[in-house]
């Protein structure tokens, strides 16, 4: 009888050993089906039955598993985020200390060129996810990978000889700005990163100064408690737009409200949960009127986009070719007018830095073609003083990422108020490379002593 009772068991256990091995079979190939398909399409257009079919896999199968696809994205993220902090972390633990910056480049562009369909998810995939849903769980998922390496580089130079030459640079802000410009890349390329950006981790010589010249290694990553965004600069919506105003201006002050009322709503709840409706009512517009100036609810978030970027570049060039100044005072007041816009149009900002990827992949390439459109301001920078060397076009990439990278981070946690802060910041990040760590320092403090800061 034992004997009998012990082969049951037996039995049993194989089978319920063979059961939980085709669950986790089922849950991988739901996993890995989930990253191909983002890759390929983006969050917004895969599909719980587009994720079975690629899986081999019922719909039962897969809710046995997740409860929706955001919870299958998540389950994703954290797999491949678990592997690849692991693999920059132990990277730049074997590394030298001082190079620890550099180090942590090199091994998210090999992680990047080796799986990019990986990297893609964890980084520009969980922005879009976390913009297209009312919630924020992808982009603190991000956030979290990010910060578990830059504490790990944090850590390694503590142990750095003290004579050593620093990356005078924010760890978040060369880590955020190597993410987006790899990202980006890949975007341009259609896979994995363009072979030049091999050489993105000399970008990081531009900033080397001795140990008592540090300046800018910190950037404060605490995020507080914050009101909503405040919208009080975009166009009046409180009342319908006056019919009694001629045809033409008419048209152009319900254009104006559809679009602000367009990033609010995206702001507010997620590109997936907005609606046509919900963009009328707070725009205080008829259904006929927004279809009068947009085809759909995607129109209406691209010609948004196009309004912040004309904005934003309007203002910036405003400042920077209206004068004759040398070039790094120009650089100066252009980047003082589009710090001044961001704080004064929080919404359409923060719209354009995190809200703009919602609409999908191929509209991702526009926005990145808006961020690189900035690089025009940098363009005489070689020619200011002809004592330093060319600055490559990956490290003016690099420095226009790193830049987005943090406004974003700022915008993210409705921290606009605080951006005016970093100015001194962003204008060394800027002018460094073309200047030199040193002469970048001294024009900036005569920058702040002339207004009284």
């Amino acid at each position: 009888m034992s004997g009998v009772e012990t082969a049951g068991t037996q039995r049993a256990g194989t089978e319920t050993g063979g059961t939980q091995t085709a669950g986790l079979a089922q849950r991988e190939r739901a996993l890995e089906a989930m990253t191909q398909l983002v890759s390929r399409d983006g969050y917004m257009d895969t599909t719980v039955a587009q994720i079975t079919r690629e899986a081999g896999l019922s719909r039962t199968s897969f809710y046995e598993h997740f409860s929706d696809k955001e919870a299958c994205f998540l389950a994703a993220h954290e797999e491949i985020a678990e592997r690849l902090g692991a693999e920059v972390t132990q990277a730049v633990g074997d590394g030298e200390p001082a190079q620890a910056l550099a180090t942590s480049i090199v091994a998210l562009s090999a992680f990047a060129t080796r799986e990019p369909a990986q990297f893609q998810l964890v980084t520009h995939e969980a922005l879009i996810a976390g913009t297209l849903l009312e919630g924020a769980r992808p982009r603190e998922a991000r956030d979290r990978m990010i910060e578990r390496i830059e504490l790990a580089i944090e850590e390694a130079q503590r142990a750095a000889p003290d004579a050593t030459e620093l990356v005078d640079l924010p760890v978040r802000l060369v880590l955020g700005g190597t993410i987006r410009l790899l990202g980006l890349s890949m975007r341009r390329v259609g896979g994995a990163p363009e072979p030049s950006l091999g050489a993105l981790s000399e970008w990081l010589s531009f900033y080397l100064v001795s140990p008592g010249q540090v300046r800018w290694q910190s950037l404060s990553s605490k995020i507080s408690v914050a009101p909503a965004i405040d919208v009080s600069n975009g166009p009046d919506r409180s009342q319908p737009a006056q019919n009694g105003l001629p045809a033409q201006n008419l048209g152009a002050v319900q254009r104006e409200r559809i679009l602000h009322a367009t990033a609010d709503v995206v702001c507010a709840h997620g590109y997936l949960a907005m609606s046509v409706a919900e963009i009328c009512s707070s725009a205080g517009v008829s259904r006929d009127v927004f279809y009068s100036h947009f085809k759909d609810k995607r129109d209406a978030l691209l010609q948004t986009q196009r309004l912040v970027f004309e904005q934003l570049i309007a203002a910036s060039a405003g400042a920077f070719f209206t004068v004759s100044t040398p070039w790094p005072e120009r650089v100066w007041d252009a980047i003082s007018a589009f710090i001044t816009w961001i704080v004064e149009q929080p919404t359409l900002a923060h719209f354009e830095f995190i809200g703009g990827y919602a609409s999908g992949p191929a509209d991702a390439i526009k926005l990145d073609e808006n961020i690189l459109g900035f690089l025009i301001f940098l363009e005489e920078g070689d020619n200011y003083d002809p004592q330093t060397p060319e600055v490559p076009r990956v490290a003016r990439e690099a420095i226009a990422c790193a830049v987005v990278e943090v406004l974003g981070q700022y915008l993210r946690h409705y921290r606009s108020e605080e951006i005016p802060a970093l100015l001194p910041l962003f204008a060394y990040v800027i002018l460094a490379p073309f200047l030199g760590p040193g002469p970048a320092n001294d024009f900036i403090d005569r920058q702040l002593l002339a207004a009284g800061r």
